[in-house]
C-alpha cells in the first residue's frame, strides 16, 4: 500500500514477512516497483529504493526514495535523527507505567528508546500482555526488541529475543512501525503519515483475555 507519494519520494506499508531489500527476488524493494511511480525530474533514480530497513518480521511503513537528491538527504536526516518513528508492539508481561525511556547501551553504544504504555490485560499464557507505543530515539539494529527482552517484556512473536510461552506460530511479530514524521528533504514541508495498527494486536489482546477469565470461573 502507498501511503504518500510526489516526485522525490513515497511512503509504503510493509507486510511482516517481507526483508526490504537484498539479493533476494521476494523484497519490498522488488515488490514496489509497479506500485510506486517513476521519478520524472533531472536526477531521477533509475528505480525507487528504501531508504532504510524494518526487520523481515516487522510491519509498518519505510520511506522510499525516488530522486538521488531525496535519497542522500533523507540519509542524512537519519544519521541526524530529523526523522521520528512510532511504533505500536505487544509484549509479555505488564509492563510498568513509570518507565518512559529505556536508556542501556547495545553493543557498547549509546541506544534511547522512549516507552508509553497504551493498556495492559490478562493473560492465561503470560500472566499480563502489554500494548505499548515506541520511539526509537537512536536506530541501533534490532534496538526495540533488545531493550524490551533485557527489561523483561519481551516483544510477543519474537523468535530471537523472546522466551517460551510468548512465541506463537503463524501470527509474526507483534510490531508495528505506525507513524513517520519528518521535513520533506527538498521543499521542506512537514510530512506526517500515520496508519493504525494491526488488527491481529487487539484481537490477541481480547483473546487472551477471554481464555484467562473462562479459566478462572472453573
Amino acid at each position: 500500500e502507498v501511503l504518500f507519494e510526489d516526485d522525490h519520494l513515497a511512503i509504503v506499508n510493509k507486510p511482516s514477512g517481507l526483508i526490504t531489500s537484498g539479493n533476494l527476488f521476494r523484497t519490498l524493494e522488488n515488490a514496489i516497483q509497479d506500485q510506486v511511480k517513476l521519478c520524472k525530474l533531472k536526477g531521477a533514480l533509475k528505480w525507487p529504493r528504501p531508504v532504510h530497513r524494518l526487520d523481515s518480521a516487522t510491519s509498518g511503513m519505510v520511506i522510499i526514495s525516488k530522486s538521488i537528491a531525496a535519497h542522500i538527504k533523507l540519509g542524512e536526516m537519519f544519521k541526524e535523527k530529523q526523522i521520528t518513528k512510532t511504533y505500536r508492539a505487544i509484549v509479555q508481561g505488564d509492563f510498568p507505567s513509570n518507565i518512559s525511556i529505556i536508556d542501556t547501551e547495545i553493543h557498547g553504544k549509546k541506544s534511547i528508546t522512549q516507552i508509553k504504555k497504551i493498556s495492559s490485560s490478562k493473560s492465561l499464557r503470560n500472566n499480563h500482555l502489554s500494548h505499548l507505543q515506541l520511539k526509537p530515539i537512536t536506530g541501533r539494529t534490532h534496538q526495540l526488541r533488545i531493550h524490551l527482552s533485557e527489561q523483561g517484556f519481551p516483544i510477543v512473536g519474537d523468535k530471537q529475543y523472546g522466551e517460551n510461552g510468548n512465541i506463537l506460530e503463524h501470527k509474526g511479530l507483534f510490531l508495528s512501525a505506525i507513524q513517520l514524521e519528518f521535513n520533506h528533504p527538498i521543499d521542506h514541508h512537514t510530512i506526517n503519515v500515520s496508519i493504525p495498527f494491526p488488527e491481529k494486536f487487539s484481537s490477541l489482546m481480547k483473546r487472551e483475555l477471554e481464555q484467562f477469565l473462562k479459566f478462572e470461573k472453573k
